[in-house]
């Protein structure tokens, strides 16, 4: 076993005093009732027309520079109104405001008597910043500065707050306008506020002071167990480059102290020593390259419980055998507040820091069942706590795919976002650090046939090829469509990836590839093929003469379509159901390549009325396809639609009238003794009513064959006796189905205009 897990939990817990250089969060407020000179009272979320009225009264902030006091926009543009022409009141003011004071001493590690001393609104209009600075001693007993953003609306101003090497990144926009951000930092940290983008940023600003004397706390100091911590990632880092090195664990899983819900889950809210040693693991990680994230740690066994006593009623159990445990880590936080687009990722003893922190695990209370039947008792036991997750960058790739492609796809489309976010640059180690785990998901991609078409299922090759195109590496794709989607792995949710891909690669290589995945998808996938050849004639659309081979291989498909196919001819798949939009689909994307393949396709349609109804496809794809040309059709919507008419011109030519006798339609095609009871029944021209005395059995098939047949018949069972009698009463149910049907087919006529 390593000694690592061993080793950084030894320095993790040297780390008593809690507490870190600043500490930040949200809170829910009550909205106070704020007035200021000049103005009146405020209105929150901050109105833009009360903004101006506030900078109208407000003076231009100055910045301190050794014991001069200066007023230069190049260095500080924000305005600000002193605290005395500020009134802040209202009934719950003064509780939130105590319940942000408790939230930061705590986060600061400060312990006694501390109070929030109002100093400055300041207002940051578009445009507003403040370099980096450090805040000046304004009152005797101060040791940090508190700010409050109010309910408002805002871009940027994010504020950056630097001590001893270390930097953080806030974004304190309040999300709701219910909520307050704040953040508290000690005095000698350097901060910033980087540009307000857009709207107003409203800030109070308080001076945090030290009552009752004594020296005036400090950031906590852990440089020399941040020294060892760092040492020995670093090492762990660099064996993590090479391959099969052995003995070190993958990642590493330290389990906090105190307890904490999905809710309130969050590096600014932990407590005591777990807030110190995540203070001091982000310090390691950062200077060793290596991945820290809050999670929760979740525990689940169930197996068999054997008997050991007790009366009836009162049976007791002990836990035997454990069939079935899973260890998994899930939902996820970042150091910025984020939450990480992470699925639930595994964890085994060997990573847990340090060996046997979960013992305590096993003293968790099962749950018994009793046994019931033929099954023996059981029992289930859940353990979960909150624990920080470490594993080094360079390993991300490989621990990220050991969780399968719900922990890995989104994380990737998680990397290629932030990518984006910082500027796209190709030469970005972000972008650099997502094609390595785009190549390691495809080398880890599932090659059971069954488990290849759910991934596609559930989004993840389309996923990954849309991370892929957009990092702006067409070739990655390209192999992807060759392993994978040609071959199977293939369902409808891929296609918009699948085309934004195309776009990107040459026009012949395009449309071989193209033409290659509808000819090996469309027996199975007809809907979903005719699709993405539609998208692939939207703009911007690929060349006519591109797809043109995948226009004839849908058609060929179309002409060979077996719905009833095994589904062995198809890899184990079974085909899926033709719908109106497949036909709209095709004649749609093959008018715009071809209108002379948009014509062979729909005398295909035509021909296959078995498999491609008039009444269930044919005419609502005509209705659908009306209403997306209102004005200029063309040739195949046009023929389509008079095919329609046509077959709803001979339906409407049949007489309609209601039967004259008691004849009905005499179709049922079983030959037992009952059936053929039942067809004398029909067609008899003078019998109304059927009573059939019969065995339970004999009575559920005759029912049973009657409603296959759609035989006009009301039924009802006379109880009296033994056997039950079965009444068979005609009715006009085929005569008034088709009068509901010709108002249907003038309706639709009149639609076509016929």
């Amino acid at each position: 076993m390593s000694d690592l897990p061993i080793d950084l939990a030894a320095v993790l817990q040297q780390v008593s005093r809690p507490g870190d250089f600043y500490a930040a969060g949200t809170i829910d407020i009550h909205t106070p009732r704020l007035e200021v000179d000049g103005v009146g009272p405020i209105a929150l979320p901050l109105l833009p027309v009360q903004a101006a009225q506030l900078l109208e009264v407000a003076e231009q902030a100055p910045y301190g520079r050794g014991t001069e006091t200066l007023v230069d926009t190049d260095v500080r543009r924000t305005w600000q109104i002193d605290a005395d022409r500020l009134h802040i009141a209202g009934r719950h003011w003064e509780e939130d405001l105590d319940r942000i004071l408790r939230r930061v001493t705590d986060g600061l590690g400060v312990a006694g008597q501390v109070r929030a001393e109002p100093y400055k609104l300041l207002v940051y209009d578009t445009g507003s910043f403040f370099l980096t600075h450090r805040d000046t001693e304004k009152a005797p007993g101060m040791f940090a500065t508190l700010v409050i953003v109010l309910p408002c609306h805002y871009g940027g101003g994010e504020l950056l707050i630097r001590h001893k090497g270390r930097e953080v990144r806030l974004d304190l926009r309040p999300a709701d306008p219910a909520e307050a951000a704040f953040a508290a930092f000690y005095a000698d940290c350097r901060h910033e506020v980087l540009p307000v983008t857009a709207g107003h940023r409203l800030t109070l600003i308080y001076n945090l002071l030290r009552e009752g004397g004594g020296p005036l706390p400090e950031p906590p100091d852990y440089e020399p167990q941040l020294a060892q911590a760092t040492e020995l990632l670093r090492a762990w880092a660099l064996a993590a480059d090479v391959p099969d090195a052995g003995g070190e664990p993958g990642k590493l899983v330290y389990p906090l102290e105190h307890a904490y819900t999905e809710a309130e889950l969050g590096f600014d809210t932990l407590k005591g020593a777990d807030a110190a040693a995540a203070a001091l693991l982000m310090g390691a990680a950062t200077a060793t390259a290596c991945d820290l994230h809050l999670a929760l740690l979740s525990i689940e066994e169930s197996g068999w419980a054997e008997y050991v006593g007790g009366r009836r009623g009162q049976e007791q159990y002990e836990v035997g055998e454990v069939t079935d445990s899973s260890r998994t880590l899930h939902d996820w936080r970042h150091p910025d507040g984020g939450r990480p687009a992470l699925g639930p990722l595994p964890f085994d003893e060997a990573e847990v820091c340090p060996p046997g922190a979960l013992d305590d695990a096993e003293d968790e209370e099962p749950e018994f069942e009793e046994a019931t039947g033929n099954e023996g008792a059981s029992f289930e036991r859940f353990y979960q706590c909150a624990a920080l997750v470490l594993w080094p960058e360079t390993a991300r790739s490989r621990i990220l795919v050991r969780g399968g492609l719900d922990v890995a796809v989104p994380f990737l489309g998680e990397l290629v976002r932030r990518w984006e976010a910082t500027g796209r640059r190709p030469e970005d180690a972000t972008r650099r650090d997502a094609l390595a785990l785009a190549a390691a998901i495809r080398q880890t991609w599932p090659s059971d046939p069954w488990a290849r078409r759910s991934a596609s299922k559930e989004g993840h090759g389309g996923a990954l090829l849309d991370a892929l195109a957009r990092l702006g590496d067409p070739e990655q794709c390209a192999e992807f469509l060759v392993e994978q989607t040609l071959t199977g792995a293939y369902g409808p949710a891929d296609n918009p990836a699948i085309a934004a891909v195309l776009r990107q690669l040459p026009p012949v290589r395009a449309g071989g590839l193209l033409k290659a995945l509808v000819a090996n998808n469309a027996a199975v996938q007809p809907g979903g093929c005719a699709r993405l050849l539609l998208l692939c004639t939207e703009s911007p659309p690929l060349p006519a003469g591109t797809l043109r081979p995948a226009g004839k291989a849908l058609i060929a498909a179309l002409a060979g379509y077996t719905p009833g196919a095994a589904p062995q001819a198809f890899g184990g798949q079974l085909p899926t159901a033709p719908t109106p939009e497949l036909v709209t689909d095709t004649l749609t994307a093959l008018e715009r390549i071809d209108p002379e393949l948009a014509a062979q396709a729909l005398d295909q349609l035509l021909a296959m009325r078995a498999i491609y109804p008039m009444d269930a496809l044919l005419l609502p794809a005509a209705l659908a396809l009306l209403r997306m040309a209102p004005d200029g059709r063309p040739g195949s919507f046009e023929s389509l639609r008079l095919a329609v008419l046509a077959h709803l011109g001979r339906r409407i030519a049949e007489p309609l009238e209601p039967p004259t006798d008691w004849t009905r339609p005499a179709e049922v095609r079983c030959g037992c003794t009952y059936c053929v009871a039942l067809n004398r029944f029909l067609a008899a021209s003078d019998m109304r009513e059927w009573r059939l005395k019969a065995v339970q059995r004999d009575r559920t098939h005759v029912e049973q064959t009657i409603g296959q047949h759609r035989c006009d018949l009301d039924l009802a069972t006379e109880r009296r006796g033994s056997p039950h009698t079965l009444i068979c009463t005609k009715n006009q149910a085929s005569y008034e189905r088709r009068v509901q049907q010709r108002r249907q087919d003038l309706e639709h006529r009149a639609q076509l205009g016929g």
